[in-house]
C-alpha cells in the first residue's frame, strides 16, 4: 500500500509543479466561488429568507427550482472528485494536464457567472443601495495650515521616493540575471518551485512575463512596481481615513521611510513588494468589511490573502495566527453572552475561510517539495540566532515599538478586562508570528521584515493618534519624540541602502561601457576577478551579456560585434560553470596572464592593500570612486552597514563601492 501512495503522491507533485500557474487559478476560481457562496443570502444557513427568494418573493436566480441547485451543486462536487481521481492515473492519459485543467476553470468560471446571475446577492444590493461606496470625502482634502505642510511633505516624499528609485536604474544588481536571462529575452521565468532548496514562492516576478510582451527597459519594468506604489499608499489611505489629513499623512511618511519598505520597490527581484501591495489590500478589505459587512470586501479578503500566500512562505503562519487569534478573540467575547459554535462559525466565515486557504497552500507547498524536500537554502543562510537578533535590533525599530505596544495592550486587557481590537490586535499578532517564523530560521536580511514593519507602523500608529487624542502635552511630547527618532533612524538606514544599491549599478555600468569602448582593440579579453565570489561572478557575466558583450562559454552569447570576454578566478568552479543553475563559465586561474586585465569590483571583500597587492606588475586602466563619504574608515555612514546587502554582520571592506581595473604587463625577465 505504501508504494502506492509513494506514487501516486509523486504524481500530484509533478502535477502542481508542471502544472502551479493553471492550478493556482482554477484555486482562485474556487474560492472566488466559495465566496460568493458564503455572502448568497440564499445560502446562508442563518438567513430567513428562502434561498431561492428575492427581496420581495420573487425568485432571483437563473435555477429553474431548489431541486436544480441541489442537483447541479452535487454535480460539481462529483465531477471535482472525478478530477482528484483522474490525477491518479495521469500516466494512463494523453495530453491530460492541460484539458483536464481547462475544464475545470471552464466549470468553475460557469459557476460563478451562474451564481453572480442572482440578483440578490449583496454584491448587487450594496452597490445599488451604496453600502459598499466609498465616502464622498476625498483621501486627502487639507483644511488647515498643519494638514498643507503634511500633504506637501508627503507629495515632496513621494516624489523624491520614485526620482530615487528611477535614478541610474538598469538590471545590474543582485539576482537581477532573473531579467536578463528570462523575461527581457522573452523567455518565462518558471515558477519558482524548487525542491532541492526547500523554497516555494511560485508567484514570484511572474508579472514580467507577462509585462515583457508590452516594455523590456529597466524603466518600464520599474513602472509597474511604482504604480504598486501608489495603489497601495490609496489603500492605506482608505484604511486611515477616520483620522486627520496631516495624521494619515505622517503614518504613510513613516512606512515610505522603513528600510525594509524602500527595499522592496527599489528593486524588482524582491517578493516582499508584491506581498506588500496585496497586505495593503487585505488590511483595506478587512477593514471595510468589519464596518459595512460587504460581500465585494469579503471576496477582496479571499483573494489578498490567496495572492499573499504564494509569494513567500512565513505568509502563511501570518494568516494562521491572525485568523486564530481572530476567532479567540471572538470567542471570548462571546462567552460574556450566550454561547453558540454555530453562530460563532457563521459570523466568523471569513476567518475560517483565510484558514481554508491557508491550508491549501500548505498542501500545495507539501506535494511541491515532495519527494526530494530539502532545506539547503536555510541552511545556506542560517546564522547564529544571537547575530540575528541583533541585526535586527539595530535596523529595525518599528519592530521593536510594535512588541512593546501589543504586550502592553496583551498586559492591560488581562490584568483591567481592556477589550482587545478584533481586527488590529489579530493583525498584529499576525505580523509577530511572522517575525518569529522568519526569526527562528536564523534568516536575516534588511528587507525580510518589511510585511511586519508595515503592519507595526499602521498598528502602533492608532494606538498613537488615540493616545494623543486627549489633550496633554506629555503625551503629544512622547510620541512626537518617539515618531521623530523613528524617522530618522529610518531615515539613515534607508539612505545606506540606496547608496550601496545604486554605487553597485553605476559601477557595473561604467566597466560594461569602458569595455564596449575597447572592443575594437583586441578579439579577446580576460577578465580575472581575484576577490569575486561564484555568485558575484555570475551576476556581472549576465549583466556583461545583456549589455551586449559576448561572454566565452555561454550558449546564448550575444551577437554584437565586440571582444570575447573570458571570466576568469581564483575560486573552483565545477564544471567550469559559475554557479551550477546558471550557464555562464568560469575559468579557474591562480594568477593572471600577460595582458589579462585585473579587475576588484566594489563589493569584493578587499582592503586597499589587497587593491595594492592585486595591482603589483599592472598598470591602472581605470579607477571610480562611487561614494566619496564612504572611503574613510570608521565614518558614521559606514556604521551604518547593517542593512547592507552582503556585509550587515561584518565590517565594510576598505575598497568598499569602488572599481579598480589594471591591466597585467609582460614580465620583466623576458
Amino acid at each position: 500500500m505504501a508504494p502506492v501512495m509513494d506514487r501516486i503522491v509523486v504524481h500530484l507533485s509533478h502535477l502542481v509543479v508542471s502544472q502551479f500557474l493553471l492550478i493556482w487559478l482554477a484555486v482562485l476560481l474556487f474560492i472566488l466561488f466559495c465566496g460568493l457562496l458564503a455572502t448568497d443570502p440564499r445560502c446562508a444557513p442563518f438567513s430567513s429568507r428562502t434561498p431561492a427568494e428575492g427581496r420581495d418573493g420573487e425568485r432571483t436566480s437563473l435555477w429553474p427550482s431548489r431541486v436544480a441547485e441541489r442537483i447541479a451543486g452535487i454535480g460539481f462536487v462529483l465531477f471535482l472528485m472525478s478530477y482528484a481521481l483522474l490525477t491518479f492515473f495521469k500516466e494512463r492519459l494523453a495530453d491530460f494536464d492541460n484539458d483536464v485543467l481547462w475544464s475545470v476553470l471552464l466549470l468553475l468560471v460557469l459557476f460563478c457567472a451562474l451564481l453572480l446571475s442572482n440578483r440578490g446577492h449583496p454584491i448587487y444590493s450594496a452597490l445599488r443601495d451604496g453600502k459598499a461606496r466609498v465616502e464622498k470625502r476625498a483621501l486627502l482634502r487639507p483644511e488647515s495650515l498643519g494638514d498643507w505642510i503634511a500633504t506637501i511633505s508627503l507629495l515632496l516624499l513621494l516624489v523624491s521616493y520614485i526620482a530615487v528609485i528611477f535614478y541610474k536604474q538598469d538590471f545590474a544588481y543582485y539576482d537581477d540575471e532573473v531579467f536578463t536571462d528570462f523575461s527581457v529575452r522573452g523567455k518565462n521565468f518558471a515558477p519558482a518551485i524548487w525542491p532541492m532548496q526547500g523554497r516555494f514562492f511560485p508567484l514570484e516576478v511572474q508579472e514580467f512575463n507577462y509585462l515583457s510582451r508590452i516594455t523590456r527597459s529597466p524603466a518600464g519594468f520599474h513602472s509597474i512596481a511604482q504604480l504598486q506604489l501608489l495603489i497601495l499608499l490609496a489603500a492605506l489611505a482608505v484604511v486611515l481615513k477616520e483620522y486627520k489629513v496631516w495624521e494619515r499623512a505622517l503614518v504613510l511618511m513613516a512606512a515610505m521611510l522603513a528600510p525594509g519598505f524602500l527595499i522592496s520597490f527599489m528593486g524588482l527581484i524582491y517578493p516582499e513588494r508584491n506581498l506588500l501591495f496585496w497586505l495593503a489590500i487585505l488590511v483595506m478589505c478587512l477593514d471595510r468589511y468589519s464596518k459595512t459587512r460587504g460581500a465585494i470586501y469579503f471576496l477582496g479578503c479571499l483573494v489578498a490573502t490567496h495572492f499573499a500566500l504564494y509569494y513567500k512562505e512565513p505568509v502563511a503562519v501570518f494568516v494562521v495566527a491572525f485568523a486564530v487569534t481572530r476567532l479567540l478573540l471572538e470567542r471570548n467575547a462571546k462567552r460574556r453572552a450566550s454561547f453558540s459554535w454555530r453562530v460563532l462559525a457563521g459570523e466568523n466565515s471569513l476567518s475560517l475561510g483565510m484558514l481554508a486557504i491557508s491550508g491549501i497552500f500548505t498542501g500545495l507547498f507539501l506535494l511541491g517539495l515532495f519527494p526530494r524536500r530539502s532545506g539547503a537554502y536555510v541552511e545556506a543562510h542560517h546564522v547564529p540566532l544571537g547575530s540575528v537578533l541583533r541585526a535586527y535590533a539595530q535596523t529595525d525599530w518599528l519592530l521593536i515599538v510594535l512588541l512593546v505596544a501589543l504586550g502592553v495592550r496583551l498586559g492591560r486587557s488581562l490584568l483591567s478586562n481592556d477589550e482587545l481590537d478584533a481586527l488590529w490586535e489579530p493583525l498584529a499578532a499576525g505580523a509577530v508570528g511572522y517575525f518569529f517564523a522568519v526569526f527562528a530560521l536564523g534568516l536575516y536580511s534588511g528587507y525580510y521584515t518589511a510585511p511586519v514593519d508595515l503592519i507595526a507602523v499602521l498598528y502602533t500608529g492608532r494606538l498613537a493618534l488615540a493616545w494623543i487624542a486627549q489633550p496633554a502635552r506629555a503625551r503629544v511630547c512622547v510620541v512626537a519624540t518617539v515618531f521623530l527618532i523613528l524617522m530618522l533612524h529610518n531615515a539613515a538606514y534607508s539612505a545606506f541602502r540606496v547608496m550601496e544599491t545604486k554605487s553597485l549599478i553605476a559601477v557595473k555600468e561604467q566597466l560594461a561601457d569602458y569595455l564596449k569602448s575597447h572592443a575594437g582593440e583586441t578579439d579577446r579579453i580576460e577578465l580575472f576577478f581575484p576577490y569575486a565570489t561564484r555568485f558575484h561572478l555570475m551576476g556581472i557575466s549576465s549583466y556583461l551579456n545583456y549589455r551586449g558583450i559576448q561572454i566565452a562559454g555561454h550558449k546564448a552569447a550575444s551577437t554584437a560585434a565586440g571582444p570575447g570576454v573570458v571570466i576568469e578566478g581564483r575560486g573552483e568552479y565545477p564544471l567550469d560553470r559559475c554557479v551550477d543553475y546558471r550557464t555562464y563559465v568560469c575559468t579557474h586561474v591562480d594568477r593572471p596572464g600577460e595582458g589579462a586585465w585585473i579587475v576588484v569590483m566594489p563589493d569584493d571583500d578587499a582592503s586597499m592593500a589587497d587593491v595594492e597587492h592585486a595591482g603589483q606588475g599592472s598598470a591602472l586602466l581605470f579607477s571610480v570612486e562611487a561614494c566619496g563619504m564612504c572611503e574613510r574608515e570608521g565614518s558614521w555612514f559606514r556604521r551604518l552597514h547593517a542593512v547592507s546587502q552582503e556585509y550587515w554582520n561584518r565590517p565594510l571592506p576598505g575598497h568598499w563601492l569602488q572599481l579598480h581595473v589594471f591591466k597585467k604587463l609582460p614580465s620583466q625577465g623576458r
